[in-house]
């Protein structure tokens, strides 16, 4: 993986127990963007999150929220990101936000390496059938080796990596795009200790991936490394298609349509319900 640099841009990750932040003092000291904790299981929210995404927004921050799983098998992924896409939309929904949302992956409620990496690719595979939206993996290098496999690789890594040596790739991935470099951080603004991220590029390339601008990206792409990304309406009308038209699950919400197509559409449509 990429070492870090003095070049890139810097940022937070909170949780309640960070207490009251200054989000103002918090920008003024070079940071440019924070995750916040907003759900954990299927039943707690944390009970910072709205006021933090109001303060680090007014404050000019890019924001990303973050859930925290319990899930043990991929039959309950279902009902976390219920529970993590109702909070989100009492902070505005999908579109308020402008960095990746986030699975966190760190403890081992799902037992054995095979089955913790079928319910994280669940979580990872529903969470995208439901947004259109790819998120971030959280997690460190030692669950990497105990409870992940290979095949995540395609999924964006946030990664928690404490050491001055060089990071190597771990399970497929070759390259983090944040990372988590302490969690003894001290940021004016915010009393004692908080996590210190990075971002792999300066903080005008953050800007230029994720800050939505007049183009309305906000870099939270269908794919990795993909430039936008389809409305979250547009991607629901596609999974409505799926399930009531059958359409190819290849067809992405983001693709243009020809009236060829729309015809092909319009025609299994009414054989189906006929």
């Amino acid at each position: 993986m990429q070492t870090r640099s003095d070049s890139h841009a810097q940022g937070i990750d909170v949780s309640h127990w960070q207490g009251s932040i200054d989000w103002k003092k918090v920008r003024a000291a070079g940071k440019s963007f924070v995750f916040i904790k907003a759900t954990e299981g299927t039943r707690y929210q944390d009970d910072h999150f709205l006021s933090y995404f109001k303060g680090a927004k007014s404050a000019g921050l890019l924001v990303g929220a973050y859930h925290f799983t319990r899930a043990a098998k991929p039959a309950e992924v279902k009902a976390e990101i219920d529970h993590f896409l109702t909070v989100i939309g009492l902070a505005g929904g999908l579109d308020a936000f402008d960095l990746p949302f986030v699975l966190d992956i760190e403890t081992k409620e799902a037992g054995t390496r095979a089955n913790v990496t079928a319910t994280v690719r669940a979580w990872v595979d529903e969470f995208r059938r439901r947004t259109g939206k790819y998120p971030l993996i959280y997690t460190y290098p030692s669950f990497i080796e105990g409870y992940l496999d290979n095949s995540l690789k395609d999924v964006p890594l946030w990664y928690a990596y404490y050491s001055h040596v060089p990071p190597g790739n771990k399970a497929g991935w070759k390259s983090w795009e944040f990372l988590q470099y302490t969690s003894e951080g001290k940021v004016p603004g915010i009393s004692g200790n908080v996590d210190l991220n990075e971002y792999k590029g300066s903080e005008a390339e953050l800007m230029a991936a994720y800050s939505k601008g007049d183009s309305g990206n906000n870099g939270n792409s269908g794919s990795p490394g993909g430039s936008g990304s389809a409305p979250a309406w547009k991607e629901s009308g596609r999974q409505w298609l799926i399930d009531q038209a059958g359409i190819s699950s290849d067809w992405k919400a983001e693709d243009p349509v020809d009236i060829g197509t729309l015809g092909a559409i319009l025609a299994k449509l009414q054989a189906k319900q006929k």
